[in-house]
């Protein structure tokens, strides 16, 4: 079984606003980018699922919508979970994240530097409580390169300290096991047995990886990272092609092995079991299906 674990889709490249969509064309260089539902159909067609991230900032006028998310796990036949991009700074992050969730969404999607937020705001503390009491997981990630208007200190994986000491039962992951902070991300795992990682982002760096892999192995947390393509960035073959290319990475070098076994384990842990993501198929609903509630909580209702 392979999931993988970190995927969009969206309607055009213009739902990534001024800043990102720019630098999303930079990073596929002169092919177009076809992030539609059908393309990833194609390009998961020989995998076991992936789960569908939406993705949302005011600050950078970026809006990949909930509802195109949706759409697309209903055309999957079963296969995919979608998670809700939620901008906590904005003014229907509560509403917007209820919808969701009443939906069928499992869990959120947030960004600290491209929204603006650190992980202990009032607002986003709401977000993460009910989160960690429905059993969501939240996803941090962004879906491109740091803009200038980034704030790129606020997605250092230690800002999560506080707010996971308060919420022990929340699920984070951390995608792209936390670059540029890796050391940081690993120290997180280490610390945490419900923070996570993704090979998305770095999954078309060796060195990155490596490095990453070695030390997660070293610390003893390679069982909390999940396979993660980050497409349309890295085809999700290609991604697990690279995560198994480990294996022989340091083959004639002084380097230390990473054992392929632990590889294996990687690209093929249940995303979904590990995460607590029920059958996939039993998670979408029609809007009018929603006045039941999620999880057998009334829609509306905060904890």
């Amino acid at each position: 079984m392979i999931i993988d674990a970190h995927t969009r889709t969206w309607p055009g490249l213009d739902h990534l606003g001024i800043e990102l969509s720019p630098a999303v064309r930079k990073l596929s260089g002169s092919l177009p980018v076809d992030a539609s539902p059908a393309a990833l159909e194609r390009a998961t067609e020989p995998l076991a699922g992936a789960i569908i991230h939406g993705f949302r900032s005011d600050r950078v006028g970026a809006n990949i919508p909930n509802d195109a998310v949706i759409d697309a796990v209903r055309q999957g036949n079963g296969r995919y979970v979608g998670v809700a991009g939620i901008d906590p700074t904005s003014a229907d992050a509560w509403d917007e994240f209820r919808r969701c969730t009443d939906l069928g969404l499992f869990g959120i999607c947030v960004s600290p530097s491209m929204q603006g937020f650190l992980p202990t705001d009032a607002a986003a503390m709401r977000l993460f409580d009910q989160c960690a009491a429905d059993g969501l997981p939240v996803f941090v990630s962004r879906p491109a390169p740091y803009t200038r208007n980034a704030a790129i200190g606020h997605d250092r994986p230690t800002a999560w300290t506080d707010t996971m000491r308060e919420l022990p039962r929340l699920k984070v992951v951390f995608s792209g096991m936390g670059w540029p902070w890796i050391d940081e991300c690993i120290a997180m795992l280490t610390a945490f047995e419900n923070a996570w990682t993704d090979t998305s982002a770095i999954v078309a760096q060796p060195w990155a990886l490596y490095n990453a892999m070695l030390c997660a192995a070293q610390h003893g947390v390679a069982n909390r990272v999940l396979f993660a393509s980050g497409w349309p960035n890295v085809n999700p073959k290609a991604a697990a092609e690279a995560v198994y290319g480990l294996g022989s990475f340091a083959l004639a070098t002084p380097l230390p092995r990473i054992q392929r076994a632990m590889l294996r384990d990687i690209v093929e842990r249940d995303a979904y079991g590990a995460l607590g993501i029920p059958e996939p198929s039993s998670l979408i609903r029609r809007p009018a299906d929603a006045r039941f509630g999620f999880l057998g909580r009334t829609p509306g209702a905060a904890r």
